[in-house]
């Protein structure tokens, strides 16, 4: 099945590039929905495949049986990639919408400094001067793909630090989940993401929050948590692919 391989390696190549470029222009979109158009070419050849295997009535070998099984667990492993593509397609097209409208710069949001007695010090903070809140998120978004974890974090640091009012505080806290993650620093992406269920709890990244905490107990071979994440997953935001793909733990972790 070299056929099914190259497709596979060519799907997680274009989800990876739709996933982190935060800075794509219209033209990367337009170029990404061709590939996704291929894709789909595909998943309509693999299906007339499928087709003729179920044709053959007479062919129900044990070698007939296992490529059947092979094919349908590649198709819908293709369709769940699909489905991941589109949906990161439709946050880049918001971000790029974003940043076509978006002011020119925010005001700094001072961190507060308490006392020793708990008093709120914020007015005797050094004044900071004001700061492009979008460009220092997007600076710290794209060290993600490089690699450079330890830099983004620091970027979503001060981001939360001196932006933390503003609407993509949320995104901020999940990447820098997600960059512990990628550093197998799991404790510390655990307790990322349970601040980010914790202080936004309207985010649209809850659900994948959640997959990747699941995740991180799974990593740490503290299986009892890594099912109840999953199955708290699935209760609150079944029907998404979150949940689609924590079902599927769920039965490997019996």
């Amino acid at each position: 099945m070299i056929w099914l391989k190259r497709l596979f390696t060519f799907l997680m190549f274009v989800a990876f590039t739709a996933w982190f470029s935060g800075c794509c222009m219209k033209r990367d979109i337009d170029s990404v929905d061709a590939k996704i158009s291929r894709l789909r070419f595909e998943q309509k050849e693999m299906k007339s495949k499928i087709d003729t295997i179920d044709s053959l009535a007479n062919s129900e070998s044990e070698a007939a049986v296992a490529l059947r099984a092979e094919i349908r667990s590649s198709l819908k492993e293709l369709l769940d990639q699909l489905a991941m593509i589109q949906t990161n397609m439709n946050d880049l097209q918001n971000k790029v919408d974003n940043m076509a409208s978006r002011a020119p710069s925010y005001q700094v949001i001072p961190p507060v400094v308490t006392s020793d007695s708990g008093a709120d010090t914020t007015a005797a903070a050094p004044v900071i001067p004001g700061i492009d809140c979008q460009e220092l998120y997007d600076e710290s978004f794209i060290n993600v793909p490089q690699g450079q974890y330890e830099e983004a974090i620091q970027g979503f640091t001060d981001y939360l630090t001196y932006c933390g009012k503003q609407k993509l505080a949320d995104d901020a806290r999940f990447w820098m989940g997600e960059c512990y993650f990628f550093m197998a620093k799991y404790n510390e992406a655990i307790s990322e993401f349970n601040l980010l269920m914790k202080n936004f709890p309207d985010s649209e990244k809850r659900a994948g929050a959640l997959y990747k905490m699941a995740r991180s107990y799974e990593e740490l071979g503290r299986k009892k948590e890594a099912k109840e994440t999953f199955q708290k997953l699935v209760d609150e935001f079944d029907g998404t692919l979150e949940a689609e793909q924590a079902k599927e733990k769920l039965k490997e972790l019996k």
